[in-house]
């Protein structure tokens, strides 16, 4: 019990930047306005310079980041299959709907909430793991997510309607330019000009990210689809990460490399679900739902998370 408090306390302080964004906005400190121009700055300069920064200091040519990113990619895939085929069978449900709860299943907030809890929690020197994880969660969901909307929405089987989108998505872009220098082994006082102020600008990604994320959450609860939005908060913050355990026990994955896994997956869903679900008109309502209800939950699920796997 005395270890769960001390995780409690760890994961507390984090999440308590996003109920201050909530109340801000539930006082009217801050208004809809504030909130959009934060998570623009959020979005396209702050995260995309923690990213680049964060991929810039690791050694992508270490075999393990790359066995780490390798074996996540493989139990993910292994969850999403399950979880497509699951819903391909389900005739009632309409593409729309389908497209939501695979997206939600999958896509977690991984870079606002997992990077900062995660390395937090585990310490710096399995930061490279943790972003190895991430990497894989987040550019996989962004994916199938797509993907999925395309096969049971669009129905266009014309990928490069969304490529574009992908290709300049800020984070897909930072991913690639962070690893590209760490590969390109640039080091040198010099690159200080450079490096720095993307390091200062990083800084202030995770207490506003988090605090735009209260923000957003505030007055977008909705009584339709209870029952459901719970059943997929369930499915993302529970089994998934559940999932991910049993199937990386059958591989000859590092003990390491399974920790940072399942934690990450533990993460909630993240808010880029409902700009997907505004764009392609998927059901906006459930979407919004289930981020709102796996955020406030997952205070507790990712306390026990971690103390099972410390």
């Amino acid at each position: 019990m005395s270890q769960f408090i001390s995780v409690l306390g760890i994961v507390l302080p984090i999440f308590a930047l996003v109920y201050i964004g909530y109340y801000f906005r539930r006082l009217k400190l801050c208004t809809d306005e504030w909130v959009d121009v934060l998570n623009k700055f959020v979005y396209y300069v702050s995260l995309p310079a923690v990213i680049i920064v964060s991929f810039w200091d690791i050694q992508w040519r270490s075999i393990e980041i790359w066995t780490a990113v390798g074996w996540n990619a493989v139990a993910y895939l292994a969850f999403a299959v399950l979880v497509f085929l699951s819903l391909q069978s389900l005739k009632h449900l309409s593409g729309a709907t389908k497209s939501a709860m695979f997206m939600v299943s999958l896509v977690g907030n991984t870079v606002y909430l997992g990077f900062p809890i995660l390395i937090h929690a585990l310490g710096t020197a399995k930061a490279s793991y943790v972003i190895a994880s991430g990497t894989a969660h987040l550019v996989l969901g962004l994916v199938l997510s797509i993907l999925a909307v395309d096969f049971w929405v669009v129905k266009s089987k014309k990928l490069s309607l969304y490529r574009d989108d992908l290709i300049k998505n800020p984070f897909t872009l930072s991913v690639v330019a962070g690893i590209l220098l760490s590969l390109i082994g640039l080091r040198g006082p010099l690159l200080n000009v450079i490096h720095t102020p993307l390091a200062m600008l990083g800084g202030t990604a995770t207490p506003l990210a988090l605090f735009t994320l209260g923000g957003f959450l505030h007055g977008k609860f909705l009584r339709q689809h209870i029952t459901r939005s719970l059943v997929w908060t369930g499915i993302k913050i529970l089994a998934f990460p559940l999932f991910l355990w049993l199937f990386m026990l059958l591989l000859p994955a590092d003990r390491n490399i399974v920790q940072v896994s399942v934690l990450t997956g533990t993460m909630p869903v993240a808010v880029t679900c409902f700009v997907i679900a505004k764009k392609f008109k998927l059901d906006e309502a459930f979407v919004t739902n289930v981020i709102l209800l796996s955020t406030a939950i997952s205070v507790i699920t990712i306390s026990i998370f971690l103390t099972v796997m410390r």
